[in-house]
């Protein structure tokens, strides 16, 4: 039985001399990202990320242009994206085929407000993210819940999410 190279669109030998060569380097275990935003007008921004650029909107209710999500929106999709990379590397790498899947990702905050100076009460970040893997492949439900299990645990965007993050600022006037 001859093994397959491409399975669900990944390129099996070719993902795995990447990951060698990756892990080869020490170094490259902190992955070091960066990204600038820049003010567009009103509530709009621009943000660069490597060779990438995304704009950044508020909807009209709070007098943004409702052009693109607003950056809660990214942090959500962000969530459901890493989850469902996670789950395909780690359906790829046993060789199972994913016929059909997606992720959901419904949220709340503390308290909203807060950041719109409406009320100083909570926080104004997330107080509840839930997501949902939906999916049909070819391996059993035991086999599912275990690759799922690895990728909620493996997930950067997760465990950004749920453990502390030392954040550091500064100001710049010009």
């Amino acid at each position: 039985m001859s093994e397959q190279k491409v399975v669900n669109g990944i390129d099996v030998p070719a993902l795995d001399a990447a990951l060698k060569t990756v892990g080869a380097k020490p170094e490259a275990a902190k992955a070091p990202k960066s990204s600038r935003v820049r003010w567009k007008s009103g509530l709009k921004f621009n943000v660069q990320v490597r060779n990438h650029s995304f704009v950044v909107d508020e909807p009209t209710h709070l007098t943004g242009e409702d052009s693109s999500p607003n950056s809660m929106e990214y942090v959500l999709g962000a969530y459901g994206a890493c989850l469902a990379t996670g789950f395909v590397l780690n359906a790829a790498k046993r060789g199972i085929h994913i016929e059909n899947m997606e992720v959901s990702v419904e949220s709340t905050q503390d308290n909203s407000f807060k950041f719109l100076g409406i009320n100083d009460e909570g926080h104004p970040g997330f107080d509840l993210v839930t997501a949902k893997l939906y999916v049909q492949s070819d391996a059993d439900e035991q086999t599912i819940r275990e690759m799922w299990a690895r990728t909620l645990d493996t997930s950067p965007v997760a465990n950004s999410l749920s453990r502390e993050v030392k954040l550091t600022t500064e100001l710049v006037t010009f």
